[in-house]
């Protein structure tokens, strides 16, 4: 039976890694991914880059459990890992915290599963580390996420590859050096497949994300929601009347075609423009901007209801 993980205990890396130790970084990733993933209790490893300063990474690893984190850190293997890593960051800055999720930001993020053919686990570790050496070196890439099975007799692994953009994505996606190393996984997989997934208000709120953060997808929503209410609402009063003898598919297309456009202009634009402080508040008093933004949504939440409640009955 699969082993359902309630809570994942989380254990994250952050560094910054000087640029002539850029190529030297690459490697001890692709030799993390290859050492990580056959540790007892490892669920998926993400490597995480900032848009805004290339240098600073984020190393975020999921385990089962705090117990095999600890078996993890205490390891011959994690501790080899950490010396090699300390000669590659400036000053010796390794920050590393167990606890909290991370946030991967804006930008395109192919998902691929594959399913590898049983006893070659160990062989597919190995050359998802060598793919991950090449991709990495190309330019946009944002990160990588891997997880292998959930119990031992799985054989779909998942990979989240992102990249800043979906033309450095299908830079990648097409390139002769993936071909070529594809061609090395045929005796190792029985089947490949791959969609695209873009963050789902990603290009709205792009241009206010801070340090690469994109607004969480919490204060997303509520925005969407707060500008989507009223236009709804105006629909039903003016514009369904005049569409109901259309169909049912037609009236709710060009209802929804309408929605979507109004969100896109002006509505969205406005309301990141008011609440900008809020959706992405940095680290200055980001808690007390925090509170104070969602009391101001839901107070403009209520306020809507009781207009087209007095209005519309």
């Amino acid at each position: 039976m699969p082993q359902f993980i309630k809570q994942p205990t989380i254990t994250t890396l952050r560094v910054n890694i000087s640029p002539e130790s850029k190529i030297a970084f690459v490697n001890w990733q692709a030799k993390l991914n290859a050492v990580i993933t056959g540790f007892p209790g490892f669920i998926s490893l993400e490597f995480l880059s900032s848009p805004d300063q290339q240098e600073a990474w984020t190393v975020v690893q999921r385990f089962y459990d705090a117990e095999k984190v600890s078996s993890w850190r205490a390891s011959k293997q994690h501790m080899e890992l950490m010396d090699e890593l300390r000669s590659l960051v400036a000053d010796n800055d390794i920050k590393e915290t167990t606890g909290g999720e991370s946030n991967s930001g804006c930008g395109v993020t192919e998902v691929i599963v594959t399913q590898v053919n049983p006893g070659n686990e160990k062989a597919y570790r190995d050359w998802s580390a060598k793919i991950h050496q090449i991709e990495a070196k190309f330019p946009g890439f944002r990160g990588v996420y891997l997880q292998s099975p959930t119990h031992s007799q799985g054989r779909n692994w998942i990979t989240l590859l992102q990249f800043d953009t979906p033309e450095n994505l299908d830079h990648w996606l097409t390139s002769t050096e993936r071909q070529k190393i594809l061609n090395e996984s045929v005796p190792l997989i029985t089947s490949l497949e791959s969609h695209r997934v873009v963050s789902p208000y990603a290009g709205w709120f792009a241009s206010i994300a801070k340090s690469g953060e994109a607004p969480p997808v919490w204060k997303q929503t509520m925005i969407v929601l707060l500008v989507l209410f009223p236009i709804v609402m105006l629909e039903l009063k003016y514009l369904s009347p005049w569409t109901a003898n259309l169909g049912g598919s037609l009236s709710t297309f060009i209802g929804n075609a309408l929605s979507v456009t109004l969100i896109s202009f002006p509505m969205m634009p406005i309301a990141i423009w008011f609440l900008g402080w809020w959706l992405s508040p940095g680290n200055e008093k980001r808690l007390q901007k925090t509170v104070a933004g969602s009391a101001i949504v839901f107070l403009l939440y209520l306020i809507e209801v009781l207009i087209f409640n007095a209005s519309f009955g």
